[in-house]
């Protein structure tokens, strides 16, 4: 009887202790500390987007924004009481870096004091938006019933436009379909979403919502036939013209359907379209030939349906950028020590010719001039420099240049610029 008191009396005093601890805190009602998470919004947007050039923000799209309440009022604030946002017109240019500005919107009378935001700024990263077009290609997936195969895929439209961050459209190598065939022995229509495929020509997903195309699907018709498929290659001969260049050939068919003997089909997998047929010689421009493929086929075996393919052999415009190379730019071999060597004028101006794409962000050090005075006199010299350049680019030109070696006045009163280096052995592999 004794042990059930006690455990009343404990029961009793729990509750009453907590109910003095309710009492205390409503009558106090301290100051606490809260933290939401506030959503970024972005101000002065167009100033990015009306140069031409997209933005991203880097790191979270979000923030923690920090305040003082009453406990009492601490459940009547919520994220939405807050607008979190910064204004790329305040964008620092250097580092991209951008302060964050919080705006209390609702029950202002219930914070206590000035708010804090974690990050009080935030990074922009800003770049180029580009325009580009892709032509839309066709994957098969699958195996067809037996004795049947894929004779053409037909699309309605054969071109799509995609606009986004230059970074994430160079990740894009081909856009189109995919098309599964398993099992199948009859043609059929319908329509497909557009895919994004690698370099591999592996499927990938874009989630950044930068990037946007000029249509999302497009509508098929998968034409089967019973017989063989062979797939096309195509060999070009010819140069085009001075300052233009062959990047490739290009067909809406990939491959056809043909017909013929099982002894002269076994082991046939490909036709090839020569190169007496394809010719971009002079060309300054796309260059469009038709082909009856049936011409190039074995004996006894003949194209199904229309054997008429058309070939395009894309021809583009070679472009220039001129750079201006200093003697720190240059790696000089065979300089001898204590012998200054001089260079005249002090700066050479390098012209290179390329493909847009690859000349775009070619800097000095990629074009590795090197100069070699290891044969050269004492005194007035004919300077000459080698270069060793990324793949696809060529140096058209560059400023003459004297080197002179050992001591002399500069009669001709221009800048010059005195080196010495230690002798050092360097080969390259091209050079103007």
């Amino acid at each position: 009887m004794i042990k059930t008191n006690n455990l009343v009396l404990k029961i009793s005093s729990l509750a009453i202790a907590f109910l003095v601890w309710i009492i205390v805190i409503n009558v106090s009602n301290p100051i606490v500390t809260r933290n939401t998470n506030v959503p970024l919004s972005v101000v002065n947007a167009n100033i990015i987007t009306d140069a031409g050039k997209t933005y991203s923000l880097i790191g979270a799209n979000s923030i923690t924004v920090s305040y003082e309440v009453r406990n009492r009022d601490a459940g009547r604030i919520s994220a939405s009481d807050f607008k979190a946002s910064i204004d790329l017109g305040n964008m620092y240019d250097i580092t991209g870096a951008v302060p964050i500005s919080v705006d209390i919107v609702n029950n202002k009378n219930l914070i206590i004091g000035a708010v804090a935001s974690k990050p009080s700024i935030i990074r922009v990263s800003i770049e180029d938006l580009q325009r580009k077009e892709f032509t839309l290609t066709t994957k098969i997936i699958g195996t067809p019933s037996d004795g049947y195969s894929v004779g053409e895929i037909k699309l309605d439209k054969t071109n799509v436009v995609v606009t986004g961050p230059v970074s994430v459209i160079g990740q894009i190598s081909q856009i189109g379909v995919e098309i599964d065939v398993s099992g199948r022995n009859s043609n059929e229509s319908g329509k497909a979403e557009l895919k994004y495929f690698d370099a591999n020509g592996n499927p990938f997903i874009i989630s950044d919502n930068r990037v946007g195309k000029s249509f999302d699907s497009v509508g098929y018709r998968l034409v089967m036939l019973n017989g063989r498929t062979l797939s096309l290659n195509f060999d070009v001969s010819g140069t085009a013209a001075n300052g233009y260049r062959f990047i490739g050939a290009e067909s809406s068919t990939k491959s056809i359907q043909v017909r013929g003997q099982p002894d002269v089909l076994e082991g046939l997998n490909a036709v090839t379209i020569p190169a007496s047929a394809l010719s971009v010689e002079g060309a300054t421009g796309d260059v469009t030939v038709t082909v009856d493929v049936n011409n190039f086929l074995p004996k006894d075996v003949t194209a199904v349906g229309d054997s008429n393919v058309t070939v395009t052999l894309k021809v583009e415009a070679l472009d220039r950028k001129s750079l201006t190379l200093t003697v720190n730019d240059l790696n000089i071999v065979g300089a001898k020590s204590g012998v200054p060597t001089i260079i005249m004028p002090e700066k050479i101006t390098v012209v290179v010719s390329g493909l847009t794409a690859n000349l775009e962000s070619v800097t000095n050090a990629d074009l590795k001039a090197t100069l070699d005075v290891s044969e050269m006199n004492t005194g007035s010299n004919t300077g000459s420099l080698k270069f060793e350049l990324p793949a696809g680019l060529i140096v058209d030109s560059y400023t003459p240049f004297e080197v002179i070696i050992g001591n002399h006045t500069n009669e001709k009163n221009e800048t010059t610029t005195t080196v010495e280096q230690s002798t050092t052995e360097t080969s390259m592999s091209t050079e103007n």
